[in-house]
Formats: C-alpha cells, structure tokens, sequence
C-alpha cells in the first residue's frame, strides 16, 4: 500500500486544465475557490447567471459542507475533494438516476487507481471493501434547482483516520496503486462522468440498460438484509431485491415490497 502520504497541497488550477485537456473531457469550465460554504451553494449562485452545464464547481475548504438529511461534513483544509457539477436533465423522469450515474462514474474511475475493492452502496456512498467490511470514502448529494441539477460530490483523499467522521469510513490515499495527484483524480472523474452523462441524456430513454447493469454489478446493497432509517425517523427493514427504473431500492419486508427514495441505510451481516 502507498504509505506515503503527500504534502496537503491546494488544487493547482493550471494542472487541472491541462489534464482536463489532456483526456479532452467534454467539461473543462470550472470554478475554483479556497473556501466557500459549500460548493453547491456557489453552484446554486451560477446557475442564477444561466451558467452551460457540465460547468463545476471546486474548493479546499467547506466551512458548511453537508451530506445527504442535512448531515454536516467537515474535513481539514485540503484533504477532501469536493466538487459540485451542474447539470441540465432534459426530462423531469428518473431524476434518482442522476446520484447514482454519478456513481458509476466515481466507482470506475477510482476502481481501476486502487489496490482494494470499491463498490457504490445505494443511493450515493462509495465503500472500500475489506474483509467483508465497508468504509465510505465518497457521498454523492443531488439537489434540484429549477431546470437544473447539482451532483454535489465529496471524496477522502488523505485524512488520516483520527481525521474522519466516522469510524466505519475511509480515505483513499492508502490505498492507490500509484502516485496520483488530485488534479488528475478529478479530470479522469469528470471525463468519465461527461462521457456517461451524454451517452444517457443522448438516449431514447434513461436509465439505459447498460448503465442499470453497471450499478446493479457495483451496488453492495443489492442481495443484503438492511435496515433503513428514515428522514421522519422511522426504521425499515428487509431484503434488498433490486433498483427500480426510477433509482428506488426495492425491498422484500414481512409487510410486503417497499420502495426506498431516501434514508439512511446499514447492512446487515
């Protein structure tokens, strides 16, 4: 494993031009800031301005970072990645797909740069898998403004462990198989993102079988019994079975199939 760890430099906004360049991602225009509130706020600013989609949004500090149920998320200065992309659906349908294409995109592109398994585990964390244990080092957080849409996502690049939020979590910087800057990190992921993204919105209908495959080959939920805690506070179990058209987990409890949107979910061992 690659135990050293880098000095916590900023995002270098000259070497991620040329990487976006370099891999000619479809998306190259992207706002970098030290530190903002978050970058999907900045993100909601932009598109007040009729900003292009694909434009994202990049800092080395959140002071009010957030994950999914309005849950803070604070990491130290330059340890974390956090980008926020703006998108444009051209149908108001399967909106729940949008978190987890972005998945898709992140598990590959972070699978094939790491010495251990990844696998996405529904609707928007990326784990590492060890030993049949599974630590998150990404989210992933969508949030609809107007005619837009902002994929918020946030990756652990380098915190150490006493520097993460919870115990069941991780960063990624141990375990690369090579010396990775974040700059490159985040051109191979953008790249792949625009990629996916225009091969689904191009379609005749999205999810695409090929994307449905994908996540439901990547998704460690799927198969596993699994409690559920929802936004009002209620507790859900059962059987994960599927992923419906609409990015729903489809569950077998005793009271029959249940489909989830959203909540907090824990598997089972």
């Amino acid at each position: 494993m690659n135990q050293s760890y880098r000095k916590r430099a900023p995002l270098d906004p000259q070497s991620l031009a040329r990487e976006l360049e370099k891999r000619q991602s479809l998306w190259k225009n992207f706002d970098l800031e030290d530190e903002l509130s978050s970058t999907n706020d900045f993100a909601k600013d932009l598109i007040k301005k009729e900003i292009n989609e694909g434009h994202f949004v990049l800092t080395n500090f959140q002071s009010k970072g957030r994950g999914r149920q309005d849950r803070t998320w604070i990491a130290p200065k330059n340890s974390s990645l956090f980008i926020s992309i703006i998108l444009k659906s051209s149908t108001k349908d399967n909106l729940g797909w949008i978190p987890l294409m972005a998945g898709v995109a992140l598990q590959k592109t972070l699978q094939t740069e790491m010495l251990v398994e990844l696998k996405i585990k529904w609707p928007n964390d990326l784990v590492i898998v060890k030993n049949d244990e599974y630590f998150k080092c990404a989210g992933i957080l969508m949030e609809k403004v107007n005619d837009y849409v902002i994929a918020g996502i946030g990756i652990n690049f380098d915190q150490t462990k006493d520097e993460l939020p919870i115990k069941e979590s991780s960063s990624i910087q141990q375990y690369l198989n090579s010396d990775l800057s974040k700059e490159e990190l985040i051109a191979l992921f953008v790249s792949e993102f625009a990629a996916l993204w225009h091969e689904e919105s191009n379609a005749a209908s999205w999810p695409t079988p090929s994307l449905v495959r994908q996540y439901k080959a990547n998704c460690v939920t799927l198969g596993k019994e699994i409690s559920a805690l929802m936004p009002s506070g209620e507790s859900i179990q059962g059987l994960a079975k599927d992923i419906s058209v609409s990015g729903e987990l489809v569950l077998d409890t005793l009271q029959g199939e249940v489909k989830l949107n959203s909540g907090q979910v824990h598997l089972k061992h």
